[in-house]
């Protein structure tokens, strides 16, 4: 006999009456992962080329040593589109590129969209706004569903999932993850109250000097930060004072639920791995913060998490606590045993079957999307993800057995650039030169400064190019003596070989300086990026064309 019942019988509740007909909410079916929605976008082919090439580079984000100030700026903007939703048609509707760094494309962008930017009342079963996540970090298009889906499983605030074919103009894009948009219905669903104040946290931490990236996204006029102010400051008190000041700012339990979550589904570029992709909401019930995971596109990597770390171990690593918050309680003499608890209480929530069942949907309904060969390479990825969900739970139990969870690899540093020097480059030699000889084939030469050293050289050497796995690419090698030389590597879109001058980003257009090593002269150590502009001259993809140019610019190291 339950404790409700039996009060119930001796007179000591009043028991409300069953609902029969439990409430249906209608945006439950945006994200069903057994349909496969249709978006159809229609806008002119000005207005697509624009928006899709609008993008974030290193170089603007935090290509500069103060990029910790302030939030990234947008560089994104809306276009007026003729949307049609699974038949659904909206003559007039918003559109626009979405993504920070990694997830940047201009051939498949992630994307959002409005549909009542025209008509108030326009909605898709509900839903005014939809963002459609074009996948290029998990080619098994099931890894972000299932891991938000754990999230919501096991009690906490995370966004629905499902997926979408897009096309647009007629062309089809391809598989989109629908990922339900953090805005201020999702707030009311999850809390109950929307008017609490949410924000988004992109390479940010609650230390002095990297809070700047953190954006409010709501009650965005009052520009009152003093609550992320007030968790910052808490996190500066001595051990025997930091729960106590935590308590009223975080939700410590629910915290500590949240940072758990993201160690079972190996969020790897989280808040506690990275201090990136995460929402905290100010919930107006008791004023304090509770975290809402965000950008799970890097998770469930298994053996491969080592590619995050430069620790071979990482992948049965028990605890990530890159960020202040989570280094401070993982330090804490309490902390290591009120983390493991949790952990083990939020493995208790984790039900392999239930992943896989959602992964297994998801399959069912985009196999059919694709050709024989390419389903081959997700269905690889799809077998991948079913190994590391199964082995998940197993993996992190025999881990705590052996050892109480630690990390050893300290709070991350900054990561915006710092300036290392500058450089002057000029080449002249040809295409597709490959098989010369880059000490004396064709023409450089280079001027350096380092460390605000006055500028040396220039030193003379050769250059060859070429194209590699669809890049066009140069080496400038040079010598600073019998025991010192440099090499310059320059790579940039195929489309960008004409004249011309192209800034380089650290994105598609890469620059970088290394010393070669002098005993086998094919060895080379990485000594800086290079960020500026190459000038071309002459340049074409073309076999045994001139290419002649020049480079002006900054070197730069984390």
């Amino acid at each position: 006999m339950s404790i409700l019942f039996w009060l119930a019988c001796t007179g000591g509740v009043e028991v409300p009456p069953v609902d029969s007909e439990p409430e249906i909410d209608e945006t439950d079916q945006v994200y069903d992962l057994d349909h496969l929605m249709r978006v159809d976008i229609e806008l002119p082919e000005d207005d697509w080329d624009d928006l899709r090439t609008q993008s974030r580079t290193w170089a603007t984000t935090i290509g500069q040593p103060d990029c910790q100030e302030q939030p990234f700026e947008s560089p994104f903007t809306w276009f007026e589109a003729r949307v049609t939703i699974d038949g659904e048609l909206y003559e007039r509707a918003d559109v626009r590129k979405k993504g920070f760094l990694g997830s940047m494309n201009e051939d498949k962008p992630s994307l959002k969209l409005d549909l009542g930017e025209f008509d108030d009342e326009a909605t898709f079963h509900g839903m005014r706004r939809l963002t459609l996540n074009n996948s290029l970090a998990d080619a098994s298009f099931a890894r972000q569903c299932v891991a938000y889906g754990f999230f919501r499983d096991a009690g906490l605030p995370a966004p629905r999932c499902s997926l979408a074919q897009v096309t647009v103009n007629g062309d089809d894009l391809g598989v989109f993850v629908n990922l339900e948009p953090l805005k201020k219905p999702f707030l009311e669903r999850e809390f109950g109250d929307d008017s609490g104040n949410l924000y988004e946290g992109t390479l940010a931490d609650f230390r002095e000097g990297w809070t700047g990236p953190i954006e409010k996204k709501t009650n965005e006029s009052e520009g009152d930060f003093s609550d992320v102010e007030q968790l910052t400051e808490a996190l500066t008190v001595p051990d025997s004072e930091l729960f106590d000041a935590l308590e009223p700012i975080v939700d410590v339990d629910q915290f500590l639920d949240f940072w758990a979550s993201e160690v079972i589904v190996q969020h790897t570029d989280g808040y506690a791995s990275n201090t990136n992709n995460y929402y905290l909401y100010a919930d107006p019930s008791d004023g304090r913060f509770r975290f809402i995971p965000w950008g799970m596109d890097a998770v469930f990597y298994g053996e491969y998490a080592e590619d995050f770390q430069d620790d071979p171990g990482f992948q049965t690593q028990t605890v990530y606590a890159s960020g202040v918050l989570v280094n401070r309680i993982i330090e804490h003499p309490d902390g290591p045993e009120l983390y493991e608890a949790a952990l083990r209480g939020m493995l208790e929530h984790w039900e392999a079957d239930d992943a896989l069942s959602r992964a297994d949907r998801m399959r069912d309904v985009i196999e059919p999307e694709f050709g024989s060969r390419k389903w081959g390479a997700v269905e690889e990825q799809l077998e991948f993800l079913e190994y590391v969900v199964e082995s998940r739970e197993p993996d992190l139990l025999e881990a705590l057995e052996a050892a109480p969870p630690s990390w050893p690899y300290g709070m991350r540093d900054s990561y915006c650039f710092v300036p290392q020097g500058s450089v002057q480059a000029e080449f002249s030699g040809t295409w597709e030169s490959f098989n010369r000889d880059p000490w004396t084939y064709g023409e450089s030469s280079l001027l350096l400064s380092l460390d605000d050293e006055p500028a040396a050289g220039p030193y003379t050497g050769g250059v060859i190019g070429g194209e590699s796995e669809g890049a066009a690419v140069f080496y400038q090698v040079t010598s600073a003596s019998e025991t010192l030389h440099w090499l310059v590597y320059i790579t940039v879109p195929p489309d960008d070989m004409k004249p011309g001058t192209v800034e380089l980003d650290l994105g598609e257009r890469i620059g970088a300086i290394m010393v070669l090593d002098t005993e086998t002269m094919t060895d080379f150590e990485f000594v800086a990026y290079l960020m500026g502009d190459v000038t071309f001259e002459d340049a074409s993809m073309d076999a045994g064309e001139p290419l002649v140019g020049s480079f002006e610019g900054q070197l730069l190291v984390f």
